[in-house]
């Protein structure tokens, strides 16, 4: 009978459960991607999109920055899932507030963004202007064209107007004659980006009269990167003589991708620290990137170290031992530190860069050489501190040099940019080959990888974001990848048996090892 009572008090419980209403979190469709496409003394247009279906009706409200009460909407007009509306009988050189908004049962849901745009000047009456394509398309070497058309635009003076992109000013062509009885003007620039929307401006006597979005869409020579996972195991793999080394848990392995087997080979003992994850060998040696030694900086003799600031580990496959080199004695007494470390290998010699900073600012690029008759590493060399590097390439005998470039306008460092340069080994003069930008619009983003990819130089911006440098032609032509990734890491490329290899996280999976090919 107990039991029973227990059973009809469970049943009980379930119905009540049953009949208990759930409240279910609901999602509310939200304003995203929004733009403005074009800005004229009278009008404004914008685009935006609505992240899940279910509204009433989609709009902009809007009004004067300086008269927030005198507002207004708008319904804007949908196309396939972009939503377009234009702001018509505005007043000219007036600041505006625009809101987009949603009704979605029976409520008001405003953009959390308040988009504020001023119109143009008053447009000139002997002339109009409008771009019949808002496309543009852009070659390998950022060159671009776009063409824009009105009437009379054979009367005016062409020194009256300009086009801007940023605050470089576009090359016009005469006015040409079309059959429509309007004029075409076409425009030529440089856009050093990859696909995106950008503005054009319009200046008139100095005065902005047009402010038009440009979608810029790549169509020169389109080059792909196939990407095929390997079993290789993810920690940083070191290559010599076309076998595979992991230097991790305090042992050195032996790694055969035909059958998957690690073979613990040797142990790497406490006194040398930490391996670092980039290497390059030569010969039967695996030298590994420079440290900072132990002690804080700045150093003071004597000391365990005998003044030297930076170290370098290096493995022998065949004898299996270790080696420990110093070098760099800079000897400063304010504070200091190192940067933008790099090594590689050029006409079978190893070579370590880095930079010595001060208070985070670069004063001087060092180049060091190992000596294998002394079997020590030497300062040989500095080069420009208007460059920082961390990726150099040799080339058939040639070496380059891939990084970023201060940028100077009347004296003023600006920022910095994209740049490729020729290195006299023997001197590290920099000859400058390829600059990515203008002095207006840089590309400031710095190479964080590069490899010698079959007699050109395959160079990573990040891991979405891959170009290639064609020496012969001298042009960088961007590279997509077949496969994108998101919230990746960029663990180097490199070569194994005449194959090209990333190491990189492509779906977020704790790293992956990929073999690379151009398609």
């Amino acid at each position: 009978m107990g039991n029973f009572n227990k059973y009809l008090c469970l049943l009980g419980l379930v119905f009540l459960m049953s009949a208990c209403k759930t409240e279910k979190n609901e999602v509310f469709p939200r304003i995203i991607n929004e733009a403005i496409t074009s800005v004229r003394d009278k009008e404004i247009s914008m685009t935006y999109q609505i992240s899940s279906l279910g509204y009433t009706k989609s709009g902009v409200r809007y009004y004067k920055k300086d008269n927030p009460s005198q507002g207004k909407s708008v319904e804007a007009v949908r196309e396939g899932d972009m939503f377009r509306l234009t702001l018509n009988e505005l007043d000219s050189e007036s600041t505006y507030i625009l809101v987009p908004y949603i009704e979605y049962n029976g409520n008001t849901i405003e953009s959390e963004r308040k988009t504020e745009i001023t119109t143009t000047a008053p447009f000139p009456e002997d002339f109009t202007l409008f771009w019949p394509n808002t496309e543009a398309e852009y070659d390998e070497r950022g060159q671009f064209r776009t063409v824009v058309e009105g009437k009379n635009l054979n009367n005016i003076n062409l020194r009256d107007i300009k086009f801007l992109f940023g605050m470089d000013t576009l090359h016009m062509n005469y006015p040409i004659a079309t059959k429509n009885g309007t004029y075409q003007i076409s425009l030529t620039g440089y856009y050093p980006y990859r696909d995106g929307n950008y503005m054009l401006r319009v200046i008139y006597k100095e005065k902005e009269i047009i402010g038009q979005a440009i979608d810029f869409i790549y169509k020169g020579n389109t080059l792909a990167i196939g990407l095929k996972k390997t079993n290789w195991r993810t920690n940083y793999p070191s290559i010599c003589n076309d076998q595979i080394y992991y230097f991790w848990n305090n042992s050195v392995s032996h790694f055969d991708p035909e059958t998957s087997r690690l073979q613990n080979i040797a142990h790497i003992p406490d006194t040398m620290g930490v391996i670092p994850p980039k290497s390059v060998s030569i010969g039967n040696r695996i030298f590994f990137l420079a440290l900072p030694v132990s002690h804080i900086l700045p150093s003071l003799e004597p000391d365990l170290f005998n003044g030297y600031e930076l170290f370098c580990q290096a493995f022998d496959i065949e004898k299996r031992e270790f080696s420990k080199y110093y070098f760099s004695r800079p000897q400063l007494k304010e504070s200091h530190g190192y940067s933008n470390h790099s090594i590689f290998v050029h006409n079978n010699a190893v070579y370590q860069t880095y930079t010595l900073t001060v208070n985070s600012r670069g004063i001087k690029n060092i180049v060091a050489k190992y000596n294998p008759t002394k079997d020590k590493f030497e300062e040989i060399a500095t080069f420009d501190t208007n460059f920082s590097s961390e990726c150099f390439v040799s080339v058939k005998g040639r070496l380059y040099a891939l990084g970023v470039s201060n940028v100077f306008d009347q004296g003023f460092n600006i920022g910095y940019t994209l740049t490729i340069y020729a290195v006299d080994a023997n001197t590290f003069k920099l000859t400058e080959l390829y600059r990515v930008g203008t002095t207006n619009q840089t590309y400031p983003y710095a190479p964080v990888g590069a490899i010698n990819f079959n007699g050109d130089i395959l160079l990573a911006l990040d891991v979405n974001n891959f170009m290639m440098y064609n020496i012969v032609k001298n042009t960088l032509s961007p590279i997509y990848l077949s496969i994108n990734g998101n919230h990746m890491y960029f663990g180097g490329m490199f070569t194994y048996k005449d194959k090209y290899y990333l190491n990189a996280d492509i779906n977020f999976l704790e790293g992956s090892i990929y073999e690379m090919s151009i398609q």
